[in-house]
């Protein structure tokens, strides 16, 4: 389970360094990355190991001086919600970091039933999310700032 997460949080530095590229070098002491995990609800194993993972990459790069990017170092902030593993909650938790804490990226949510809602208000607000592990083709179809790290529900 740790080898996804570890692939996803891979996935996202190399979508920040490709968002940060995008803006012309600016400045940026800090990079503020949400994470909206299944905390509480029917799933809770599942965002206790999402919030432990993101905490232990956290812990890497802060020993490392920060995230480089570009031939820059910046600090990483998490900001951590918890979705309730209910689809009105994910929703909810991605808007939140999106107009409130102003994250560049989110990871998960990690189940397809919160993923897909949470997905389409990502891709609305041309925020990059990526969802470990949601199966649904939905999650990803037709959004351009929403990927996944693993195979599709067909497969």
């Amino acid at each position: 389970m740790r080898k996804s997460y570890l692939f996803a949080l891979i996935a996202v530095s190399l979508m920040m360094a490709f968002a940060l590229s995008a803006c012309g070098g600016a400045a940026q002491p800090t990079i503020k990355i949400g994470v909206n995990a299944e905390l509480t609800g029917d799933i809770p194993k599942v965002g206790e190991g999402t919030k432990f993972a993101a905490e232990l990459w956290l812990e890497d790069v802060k020993a490392a001086g920060g995230l480089e990017v570009g031939g820059k170092k910046y600090q990483v902030e998490l900001i951590i919600e918890d979705n309730e593993a209910k689809a009105e909650s994910a929703v909810a938790a991605n808007t939140k970091l999106i107009t409130q804490d102003e994250v560049l990226v989110i990871v998960g949510p990690q189940a397809s039933k919160q993923a897909v809602p949470a997905g389409e208000v990502a891709n609305n607000y041309e925020t990059l999310m990526i969802s470990p592990w949601s199966t649904n083709p939905n999650t990803t179809k037709n959004r351009p700032w929403v990927f996944r790290a693993c195979f599709l529900d067909p497969f």
